[in-house]
């Protein structure tokens, strides 16, 4: 029988880690976050019960890495959006909602993982610190919105409340299975980023 170095030693530089994060997500989109097990994941890989623990102690933390990643492309995503020069304020706005729920769409179990209970409660301080960047560059870029002229009369904190009500709704609608069932089917984009773009045509000059 192999020793825990020789199970491991077909993966280099952190691919194991790599490895256990792409098989949590095939489990976690096949059965749901439930059915994730370092013990489960360590034998369907082939490795000792002991390997995945070098990369991720608890469970928890396999889930939360999970979820940063997940954050991380949309914070870079969102960030592009914010930086570009072709954009007005309130148009980078726009593209950053449509952005989150396409993101939503295209990562569901990302997205599931960020509104996990349990997964937040463990998620350590990059990670928390990573969202509220993402919610800060949302309050910036509303502001900067304001000033061109948008909804200049209207408290922005406000509009961040509702404008992330509207986002969370529909990404939570547009992924999430039970509404998929519910509205026997996924909802088209077009359909989502029209009623995005009725939100965004309120309160131009």
């Amino acid at each position: 029988m192999k020793s825990d170095q020789d199970q491991s030693s077909s993966y280099h530089h952190g691919d194991l880690r790599e490895v256990l994060i792409s098989k949590a997500l095939e489990t976690i989109e096949a059965r749901g976050v439930e059915a994730v097990s370092l013990r489960a994941l360590a034998r369907d890989i082939g490795v000792s019960h002991a390997a995945p623990m070098r990369h991720f102690p608890t469970r928890s933390a396999l889930l939360a890495a999970i979820a940063q990643n997940g954050i991380t492309s949309l914070i870079g995503a969102a960030a592009r959006q914010a930086r570009s020069t072709r954009l007005t304020s309130r148009d980078k706005l726009q593209a950053m909602a449509e952005g989150y729920v396409d993101w939503a769409i295209s990562n569901p179990v990302h997205h599931m993982l960020i509104r996990n209970q349990d997964v937040m409660r463990h998620a350590d301080q990059t990670l928390r610190d990573d969202i509220m960047a993402y919610a800060h560059l949302h309050e910036q870029t509303i502001v900067l919105a304001q000033q061109d002229g948008w909804r200049s009369d209207e408290v922005s904190k406000s509009i961040f409340l509702e404008l992330t009500a509207l986002t969370a709704g529909l990404a939570l609608v547009a992924s999430d299975p039970i509404y998929v069932t519910v509205f026997k089917g996924r909802p088209r984009r077009a359909a989502i980023k029209s009623i995005i773009s009725k939100y965004f045509a309120t309160g131009n000059d």
